[in-house]
């Protein structure tokens, strides 16, 4: 019973604090922390304690599943050499820069504990980042790195990272043992997550042919997916974290083509849903834990101490990003001809804008708060209470630092989308029109009577219109596209009107759910139909 209420108070807390935080100035995750801090003081609230463990497995699967089951995978593969270079290079630069400077200042912070703490805060919060940058609309290629580092940086620096506590349980490390057990564990882990979300998919598409499932289950499977994968490939002793990764890159790929309409949109808001809660749980958690973190820690260190480590650490991994991107993007250019007859060479304006977009997040607060309490042996996990702190110092600084500059530094700059997004849109829609015209006027010699034929006219005469728009040129083009949002927006009106019209029959009884619940539905459909539209004008 403890547990469940204890559910329901975050997930009002949750609500509570999302709501506020619309209408600050800052990140939602500092609106999410300070007020799960100011909570967890409150002498009222529940104290959580949170199984390590549990919390790993509850928060890192869906969350690592969900960025790659929304990664695009051609952009993924065009991309693929500098998004390696930012999620391989980058996590083992931060790693040792963080890893050093914070065995520096604390001296008492076990090495391999300094490591663990740099693998930690090396993944890039791929929400926070991405909010900015789809609001602004930057180039494609840019937002395709950004998103392929965040999801490929989550997996390795997470590897790092339990590489780095092993090392501590155990005693000891080896670069020649660590290097092979990594490359038999990350491609055992791979191999994993695509056997299972192939055998996952397969299972799907039979359940489909024999039509025993619907949208609720289709969505249950697709949830189950990346639990599943994860804890087959613990079971193995392998990657856990990069079969995940690999199982939603293939669910990513597959899905768009062989689901039904249904399930699509059901399984785009149940998976919305769910990583909103993960995301802010993620945060209120880690701020319900720091009261009780810091005590432990007062005894040894001093608030304007503790200040100065989380400043130096928070230094180290800025400026570690800023020192290698301009170097990982413009040297391999001077040493490959291939690089630079394949790939268009960078703007200074966009290694700039990678270099600042490294706010950390979701990822790095469930690995530090995933950090045993102890030792195999029972005593406590060395360490553990600084590296959280430390990790938390980290997050809130590059929320407040970059988060709220990144906006002004796109702009400054002048970055601005490339017309690859609406040139690709432009030829997908032509093909669709189309392709519809041509079945239609297949079907014409189909219709047996005069009304069929004349309202199959009405239909290809409409999509007539469709292509002649999206064909158009110049002002034509221009002038269509304001007749298209001006009836857009009386269209909209006009559901306005109609949705009130049927509520107040509902209020006043003449009709009664059953009537009302489906022309609701009806409406809200033609709503999101049209708001949709809206966002590709």
């Amino acid at each position: 019973m403890d547990a469940f209420h204890h559910a329901l108070v975050l997930l009002l807390l949750l609500t509570v604090l999302s709501v506020l935080g619309r209408r600050l100035p800052w990140p939602m995750p500092i609106t999410y922390l300070v007020g799960a801090i100011g909570a967890a003081f409150w002498p009222g609230f529940p104290r959580i304690e949170l199984d390590p463990g549990f919390f790993f497995l509850c928060f890192v699967p869906p969350l690592l599943f969900a960025d790659g089951w929304l990664m695009p995978l051609r952009d993924f593969m065009e991309a693929k050499r500098p998004i390696l270079l930012l999620s391989i290079g980058l996590v083992v630069f931060t790693t040792l820069a963080v890893g050093f400077t914070a065995h520096w200042l604390v001296p008492d912070l076990p090495l391999a504990m300094a490591f663990a703490l740099g693998a930690v805060v090396s993944p890039t919060d791929a929400v926070a980042v991405g909010a900015i940058t789809h609001r602004l609309k930057v180039p494609s290629r840019l937002t395709t790195i950004l998103n392929g580092e965040s999801l490929m940086n989550d997996a390795t620096g997470l590897v790092g990272f339990k590489f780095a506590l092993a090392a501590v349980a155990i005693g000891s490390f080896s670069l020649r043992e660590a290097t092979l057990s990594f490359l038999f564990l990350a491609v055992g882990g791979v191999g994993v997550g695509l056997v299972i979300a192939y055998v996952v998919g397969r299972l799907r598409d039979l359940l489909m042919a024999t039509r025993n499932t619907d949208a609720l289950v289709e969505v249950t499977i697709s949830l189950m997916t990346p639990f599943a994968t994860y804890l087959a490939a613990e079971e193995l002793g392998l990657s856990s974290i990069l079969a995940v990764v690999s199982a939603g890159l293939y669910s990513g790929w597959r899905d768009p083509l062989r689901v039904d309409v249904e399930t699509r949109r059901s399984a785009w808001a149940v998976w919305s849903f769910v990583l909103f809660w993960l995301n802010g749980l993620a945060f209120i958690l880690l701020g319900l834990q720091f009261p009780a973190v810091w005590d432990r820690l007062d005894d040894r260190y001093s608030v304007g101490y503790m200040l100065v480590a989380v400043g130096a650490v928070t230094a180290a991994a800025v400026l570690a990003r800023l020192i290698w991107v301009f170097p990982g993007a413009y040297l391999p250019r001077l040493f490959s001809s291939k690089i630079r007859r394949v790939e268009s060479p960078p703007s200074w304006q966009g290694v700039l804008v990678t270099g600042w977009a490294g706010m950390r997040g979701t990822i790095t607060l469930a690995a530090a708060l995933s950090i045993p309490l102890t030792l195999p042996d029972g005593r406590d996990f060395p360490g553990r209470d600084t590296v959280i702190l430390l990790a938390f110092g980290v997050i809130v600084a590059t929320l407040l630092l970059q988060g709220t500059t990144l906006e002004v530094l796109i702009c400054k700059l002048g970055l601005r989308a490339d017309d690859t997004f609406a040139r690709e849109d432009r030829i997908a829609r032509i093909a669709a029109v189309e392709g519809a015209l041509r079945s239609l006027r297949e079907t014409v010699v189909a219709q047996e009577t005069e009304e069929e034929r004349a309202a199959l006219a009405l239909v290809i005469a409409e999509y007539e219109h469709r292509l002649a728009e999206l064909t158009a040129e110049g002002e034509v083009r221009a002038s269509a596209k304001l007749r298209r949002s001006t009836g857009r927006l009386h269209r909209l009106h006009a559901l306005k009107a109609e949705r009130r019209a049927i509520d107040d029959l509902w209020r006043k009884n003449v009709i009664t759910d059953q009537a009302h619940r489906p022309l609701q539905h009806l409406l809200d459909h033609e709503e999101s139909m049209l708001e949709g539209q809206a966002g590709h004008d």
